[in-house]
């Protein structure tokens, strides 16, 4: 009796084992490289390392890498070992694009910030709000809301698609005070992260703290404009 449960104790230790070779072999490596070198690279969520790491798939099981890079567009890829699916390759080459509503803008300090510009005590109200209108006319076509009186306008949206992105910029000026003349400027500047996004679709945008660099240096036109 006592050989019968030693030779059923082995038999299913030996099963075991086999069962967790079986496990332990069915795990798949993917090497993967970046181009840059310095792309952060991403597995389910957590930064794995740059440039190149190397992963492990469990049987049954999928990883997500994720890739990116400040000025390059994000790639993603799944990778999974599991029955009916091809198998992941050994080495996978993942290869950035250059993202182009990046390199087509700037970072800047003004953008989504209100800036004051104090007017030249020796122009009159209407002098400074023609100049004003006029400077803001040189790069906005279309004003949605202008108002003297007030002291207040505010741009149509404008902007520029891209493969991964869409960008769109508003002014806004607010009079603060009348004596002495101040006006309050900002230069909104929202992207969405996706192409052809509509300019009204509001709850796709958000602050974006690059402006498009065909807008570099209006702001400093303009108070150099009121301040003289």
């Amino acid at each position: 009796m006592k050989t019968m449960f030693a030779k059923i104790h082995w038999l299913l230790l030996f099963v075991i084992t086999l069962s967790f070779i079986s496990e332990t072999h069915a795990a798949e490596k993917v090497v993967i490289t970046t181009s840059p070198q310095t792309a952060r690279i991403y597995v389910n969520g957590v930064q794995m390392g740059t440039g190149k790491v190397e992963i492990k798939i469990s049987k049954n099981d999928c990883l997500t890498v994720e890739v990116k890079q400040e000025g390059y567009i994000q790639e993603s890829r799944t990778y999974c070992v599991r029955k009916g699916m091809a198998d992941p390759p050994s080495t996978d080459y993942i290869q950035l694009q250059e993202d182009e509503s990046y390199t087509s803008s700037i970072e800047s300090n003004i953008a989504n910030t209100e800036i004051q510009i104090n007017v030249n005590a020796e122009k009159s109200r209407e002098e400074a709000w023609k100049q004003l209108i006029g400077t803001v006319l040189d790069k906005f076509d279309v004003l949605e809301n202008s108002d003297e009186k007030a002291g207040y306008l505010r741009t149509s949206w404008v902007g520029m698609s891209f493969k991964a992105n869409t960008i769109r910029i508003r002014l806004i000026v607010k009079q603060s005070s009348e004596k002495p003349l101040v006006y309050k400027v900002k230069f909104v500047s929202e992207a969405s992260g996706r192409s052809s996004t509509a300019y009204n679709a509001d709850e796709q945008f958000r602050p974006y703290n690059r402006i498009l660099k065909k807008y570099d240096g209006f702001l400093d036109e303009l108070i150099t404009r009121l301040k003289n």
